[in-house]
């Protein structure tokens, strides 16, 4: 949901108003201008934000009134559409992994020349999971165990967007152990992409099961950042 008329410091409702402009604008007119805002665009992070910029959060340093020069980031935003009404109005949106809506927010208010301010805000998929095949906690107390359990995405299905190893025998022993085996290095080294991986997750031969995540640190080489022995 977006406001029109105010800009804050949080860029969304519950900050600091900094700004408060008369709108004159038809819902027409907000939405050919979101329209426009689709594809890439280096736009300011909030300041509030958990970004982190020298190993301290964005947030942090505006808590202790430290002054920071405000960062900004490469953002891309498709399939924008309006579901809503000049007195309630809202878009669905689709956005590369680490883009901020209120700056897309922040930016439409500015096209507008009128600021805005995000008053709303609902992640409706992430990856290949969707809200509407979510349970809420309620509802799941209410099922049976096996209904439970077949509610629940197996760990090897889990992040299914990661490229994955699978590990065998001694290899896999060794990673249990926090270690990685020179084989499993090797597959590590031939199938990580540094410009696009953060992380590689390590498989069992068992499936429905997960061993462990690897990635790539500067300087170090590959670590492991999550061992699960279930």
């Amino acid at each position: 949901g977006i406001k029109l008329g105010i800009t804050t410091d949080s860029l969304d409702i519950t900050g600091q108003i900094l700004t408060e402009k008369n709108v004159d604008c038809s819902f027409e007119k907000i939405c050919d201008e979101a329209l426009k805002i689709q594809g890439e665009y280096l736009l300011p992070i909030q300041m509030l934000s958990a970004k982190k910029i020298d190993g301290k959060k964005l947030y942090e340093y505006a808590r202790e009134g430290v002054p920071v020069e405000q960062p900004s980031k490469l953002m891309n935003f498709w399939s924008v559409t309006p579901v809503g009404a000049l007195k309630n109005i809202q878009f669905d949106i689709s956005c590369s992994k680490g883009s901020f809506i209120r700056s897309w927010v922040q930016h439409l208010g500015e096209k507008l020349i009128c600021g805005a301010a995000m008053s709303s805000l609902v992640r409706t998929r992430s990856h290949q999971y969707s809200l509407i095949d979510a349970i809420d906690l309620d509802k799941l107390e209410t099922l049976t165990e096996n209904e439970r359990l077949s509610r629940l995405v197996p760990l090897d299905q889990a992040i299914g967007g990661i490229k994955s190893i699978r590990a065998r025998g001694q290899d896999a022993t060794l990673m249990r152990n926090g270690q990685i085996s020179h084989k499993l290095r090797r597959e590590l080294i031939s199938k990580f992409n540094p410009d696009k991986d953060e992380i590689i997750q390590i498989l069992p031969e068992e499936k429905r099961k997960l061993l462990a995540l690897v990635g790539l640190e500067k300087g170090l080489g590959f670590k492991i950042k999550r061992v699960f022995n279930c």
